[in-house]
């Protein structure tokens, strides 16, 4: 039997002094780790190189919004800072982008009605087209809402109508979807309410559907996401002369199409994106997963588990077949082959909301993994599920950096507590 040091000493003072031990080197270990995270992006996989850039929407943690595009070796060759959250990002041409975020404002800076409604600040949701060669913004559309959380702009989505420019949104604090002209004008609009009773133990300010991404299929159709139903809709939009006459039939994807719980197949999904012959390629958030389903609803095709993703909010299918993946509380963006592969990767930290690899036009035409004969991937592990999710609570509530390492942070923790009350026991016995 290995005999230890005489200077450790015996029970108690042998105990206390190992706990201490223990304790500096969990402390160390934890400041190595805040030291080296990183304040940029960076590459950790290049095992294939993309061609494009790809654009990244960064929510961040702590009112650190982002957004950022970077270059295939990882670096940032653009990017554009908001006082708060960014949620998404796309292209509208070489030097053009749109932005939606969502910026805390203080009471005082609110209008009336949201200065004492009982919530503290409000939120300024705000869809902006830039201009990357100097950030300009050179179209803007806003609002107020209540409060930051459950009420932000997660997604928009840019089209033509015989020419002229039109926006849809997603109004999560409102449960809407309305579009917008030039003119900043609605053009037409659907409140979930209009079709769906709201819960009566639930108010107009709770968060109920959680809209959070919106997609125009063709004319007249738009895909919209109710994350809180773990459902997927099609709004039909009827042609009318103003936003109050023009009826919208809502046709569910997939999913129980009610408030109900924790859906069979999704649970609180992001950015359902329209593949090639009706299929849907879906960021299955709650699962930890990314799926595709086919026309009929019917999983064909998952990539993930919880100990290869941590709460994913986007997926794009690339060209090549390869899949596009935010990894949000992985803190990262990741290109699965089609093999199931992880084969580039680039650690963004901020937590990551959305990722679109130029020039963006969408994964319409893209290849369905049946069409490419992709091959599932990932793994599930119930400990790194759990240890994922308080590594990602901690982000919200530590300083910047050190929410990475929660788990050395603790050992720290216990292992300094239990040095005091062997150091207390100790005393006590030569006392």
């Amino acid at each position: 039997m290995t005999r230890l040091p005489d200077w450790l000493g015996t029970g108690h003072e042998r105990r206390t002094k190992l706990f201490a031990c223990l304790a500096v080197v969990s402390l160390a270990v934890a400041t190595v780790g805040v030291l080296a995270a990183p304040d940029q992006p960076r590459r950790t996989v290049a095992d294939e190189s993309p061609e494009n850039n790809t654009l990244v929407a960064l929510q961040g943690y702590q009112s650190e919004g982002k957004a950022v595009e970077l270059a295939p070796d990882g670096e940032v060759v653009w990017e554009y800072d908001d006082p708060d959250d960014v949620f998404d990002v796309e292209a509208l041409g070489p030097d053009r982008v749109q932005v939606s975020t969502a910026d805390e404002i203080p009471d005082a800076e609110c209008p009336d009605r949201y200065r004492n409604d009982g919530y503290s600040n409000c939120v300024r949701n705000s869809l902006r087209i830039l201009n990357k060669s100097n950030n300009e913004v050179v179209w803007e559309y806003a609002w107020y809402d209540a409060e930051l959380h459950e009420h932000e702009l997660h997604d928009a989505d840019h089209y033509t109508v015989d020419g002229e420019d039109r926006w849809v949104m997603v109004d999560m604090g409102n449960d809407r979807v309305f579009a917008v002209n030039r003119q900043k004008e609605i053009v037409w609009q659907w409140n979930a309410t209009d079709t769906y009773d709201r819960p009566d133990r639930m108010g107009p300010e709770s968060d109920w559907t959680h809209m959070n991404d919106v997609d125009r299929l063709r004319p007249g159709v738009f895909q919209v996401s109710l994350r809180n139903f773990d459902t997927v809709v099609e709004l039909h939009v009827e042609n009318g002369s103003g936003p109050s006459d023009r009826a919208v039939a809502v046709e569910p994807v997939v999913g129980p199409n009610q408030f109900e719980g924790k859906g069979d197949v999704l649970y609180e999904q992001h950015n359902p994106d329209r593949l090639a012959d009706g299929h849907l390629l879906v960021a299955d958030s709650e699962h930890d997963r990314v799926v595709e389903l086919n026309r009929s609803g019917e999983v064909v095709w998952t990539f993930g588990g919880s100990a290869t993703l941590n709460w994913p909010r986007d997926a794009d299918r690339l060209p090549n077949g390869h899949t596009l993946v935010t990894d949000s509380y992985n803190d990262r963006v990741v290109e699965v082959n089609e093999d199931g592969e992880i084969v580039w990767a680039v650690e963004t930290g901020r937590l990551p909301y959305e990722a679109d690899r130029l020039p963006g036009e969408g994964s319409s035409d893209h290849p369905t993994a049946t069409e490419a004969g992709l091959a599932d991937g990932g793994r599930e592990s119930v400990v790194e599920q759990y240890l994922g999710y308080v590594v990602a609570i901690s982000k919200y509530v530590l300083p910047t950096g050190m929410g990475g390492q929660v788990l050395p942070l603790a050992v720290a923790l216990v292992s300094l507590l239990a040095a005091a009350i062997e150091g207390v026991r100790w005393r006590g016995i030569r006392g």
